[in-house]
């Protein structure tokens, strides 16, 4: 995709000489107006249904510049309006606060916490098509990471907490859409420690520890899907003459269900994340990933999904650039037969006019092949953008 996808969390914001500086504090207004053209917004197998959607996103962003400890509190909202189907209007809005504690140079502290009220559209793997409006959910994450750095080692842990509320729906026949099922608290725990071989690389391990439990036990089917699991990795990081930096690392991970009828998950992880600066004006990113995801799909436990990615970017001049990627997703529903794999492939052209203002146009192409009947889907989506900040 060309453009952020809707509740996505959000990075605390930078500090540059556009923003409104108060004294230590650092205020960052902006507000993006998009126009996206989308030819399947059911990702439907036939008889797609298009439709034009506007979208307005104000943001506001405070930041200290406090020189051992980081403030920051932000709100945002997208706004999205449908040409022909007033139905799929969505009002998504989301707030977060964090902060950073330096403690003696080689001990840091940081947490943060983020709330969300995003939605599914309709046509999604939980949402059917059938359903007459979208889902609405609130997603409320919170995490405290701490690092501590030696002479030879470096340790950092983190514990993150994530909690999903789902809304029902209703189905065009005016039957119910229950989606309590959905509903689940998600922690994890953390703690990797590296060792540096010399300047510009080491060495680490890591270890994931995560937990999933559902509110309703059992739930509509008379399954409990709470789970459990952990994924070991060992990995390189590197930094080749600022050129070529990357993060390297593979293992193994695993998920166990309270539910006997589920079966457990034991495979192979991976991670990567590769940025390479070609020439001054041109730079290549790759991101790969496998792990397991969350799923209610009927008689699914989970799913075991790979996620690859590659973009090219090139500066035109200092005030344009273009972009290119591509993406691919190959998902495992575990005990059924289904598989998905998805291809996505995007150009973008990026025009700022000043510090204050930015243009953005897109298009992206996006196609899905599973072995369930009814799931394939293409779609075509065009976007223009500008956005003011300050």
């Amino acid at each position: 995709m060309l453009w952020p996808i809707s509740g996505q969390a959000q990075t605390p914001p930078k500090t540059d000489e556009t923003a409104i500086r108060l004294g230590r504090f650092v205020i960052s207004p902006a507000v993006s107006i998009r126009e996206r053209f989308d030819d399947n917004i059911y990702l439907a197998d036939d008889n797609p249904t298009s439709d034009v959607i506007t979208q307005i996103a104000p943001r506001l962003n405070l930041q200290s510049e406090w020189r051992y400890l980081k403030l920051y509190v932000g709100t945002g909202a997208e706004l999205g309006f449908f040409a022909k189907s007033d139905d799929d209007n969505y009002q998504d809005v989301d707030m977060r606060a964090g902060a950073e504690l330096d403690i003696g140079g080689n001990t840091s502290v940081e947490g943060a916490f983020e709330w969300h009220r995003a939605h599914d559209p309709r046509g999604g793997n939980d949402v059917p098509t059938g359903a007459t409006e979208p889902v609405i959910f609130r997603d409320v994450q919170a995490h405290l990471k701490a690092t501590h750095a030696t002479n030879s080692l470096h340790y950092q842990t983190e514990l993150a907490l994530r909690r999903l509320d789902f809304e029902d729906a209703t189905d065009s026949t005016g039957n119910r859409i229950t989606n309590d099922d959905r509903n689940r608290l998600e922690t994890r725990e953390a703690i990797r420690v590296l060792m540096p071989l010399d300047l510009g690389r080491e060495i680490y391990g890591e270890f994931n520890f995560n937990q999933r439990q559902y509110d309703r036990i059992p739930d509509d089917a008379g399954l409990v899907r709470d789970s459990a699991g952990f994924q070991v990795l060992g990995g390189l990081r590197f930094d080749l003459t600022n050129l070529i930096t990357a993060d390297i690392a593979g293992g193994w991970m695993a998920q166990s269900y309270a539910d006997p009828a589920f079966g457990n998950i034991a495979d192979y992880t991976l991670r990567a994340d590769i940025d390479w600066a070609v020439t001054r004006l041109t730079s290549i990113g790759v991101k790969a990933a496998r792990k397991v995801r969350e799923t209610t799909l009927p008689g699914a436990s989970g799913i075991v999904a790979f996620d690859g990615g590659a973009r090219i970017s090139h500066e035109l001049r200092r005030f344009l650039s273009i972009t290119a990627n591509a993406n691919y997703t190959d998902e495992a529903f575990q005990q059924t037969t289904r598989r998905d794999r998805t291809s996505r492939f995007g150009l973008g052209l990026n025009y700022q006019f000043n510090r204050f203002a930015r243009f953005d146009a897109g298009i992206a192409h996006d196609m899905r092949n599973s072995t369930s009947a009814g799931h394939d889907y293409r779609r075509l989506q065009t976007q223009l953008s500008l956005k003011l900040e300050m």
